[in-house]
């Protein structure tokens, strides 16, 4: 079935009356990208708007579903921030207009079917300014119940990632490294998490707290993304001197064997 190439668009800004950042306190922007997940939306919508935490806004950017993901998003029109559906290239293009739609000063990423862990994560992130610019906790894996991420180094970081939904990005980081790196369909949050562990500005900063609940299964679950692998020893460089050398060293130490060294 070909894509529905209709622009459509709603949520609270379309009447003018969408939230305004507060001055001093910590603003939010939560994006979630969807395509032809109506069965999977609700709950994600739902697990946002139970949010105790009031500074935030929700966005939620469709490329251009045709099973009634656009029905669910009409049916939410007054509870979500702003909704866009069109034809996009992809998870990161998704991400990057709303990007460029938010206005927040952190940015948080939550695709369809995940879910924040309960209704207090945002007040307990941001219940004052944080100092660091990159926040990241961890999330459980459903329905295994699996609990993924604790404290990552760069050794760690070039083994394997931070899962994105356990992730607070602030905007600042965008505009120094610039927005995901969309030839990267499965990994462009890998290639940014290594600019911000490998910049001295950045600092990041875990927090022993479970962020979001994910079921298994989704793009991000697929063992590799070809365009990442190609380029990890590159990429693996934003880090610091060493670490390019380092992964060419273990990969003639360890052919390769059909899997890649660098797993999610």
């Amino acid at each position: 079935m070909a894509l529905e190439t209709k622009r459509r668009e709603g949520g609270l800004r379309r009447w003018g009356v969408g939230k305004k950042p507060p001055l001093g306190v910590p603003f939010v922007s939560i994006i979630t990208a969807v395509l032809n997940a109506a069965e999977a939306l609700e709950e994600t919508i739902l697990s946002v708007l139970r949010q105790t935490y009031p500074h935030r806004e929700y966005l939620i950017i469709d490329g251009g579903s045709w099973d009634g993901t656009v029905e669910v998003l009409e049916r939410y029109d007054a509870a979500l921030d702003y909704w866009l559906s069109e034809p996009d290239q992809g998870i990161y293009d998704a991400f990057n207009k709303g990007i460029r739609l938010a206005q927040g000063d952190w940015l948080y990423f939550l695709g369809a079917g995940d879910r924040l862990a309960d209704e207090r994560v945002l007040e307990e992130v941001f219940s004052e300014e944080p100092q660091e610019k990159f926040l990241y906790g961890d999330v459980v894996y459903l329905p295994e119940g699996r609990r993924y991420g604790g404290r990552f180094s760069k050794l760690r970081l070039c083994r394997r990632n931070i899962c994105q939904q356990a992730i607070f990005y602030h905007r600042d980081l965008f505009q120094k490294f610039g927005l995901f790196e969309t030839q990267y369909p499965l990994a462009a949050d890998w290639a940014l998490n290594l600019h911000c562990f490998g910049s001295p500005e950045v600092s990041p900063r875990y927090l022993r707290r479970v962020i979001a609940l994910c079921p298994t299964g989704g793009a991000s679950s697929r063992p590799w993304d070809p365009a990442f692998l190609r380029d990890r020893e590159r990429l693996l460089r934003r880090l610091g001197k060493g670490y390019g050398l380092l992964y060419k060293v273990y990969r003639l130490l360890r052919p390769w064997r059909g899997k890649p060294w660098l797993s999610s």
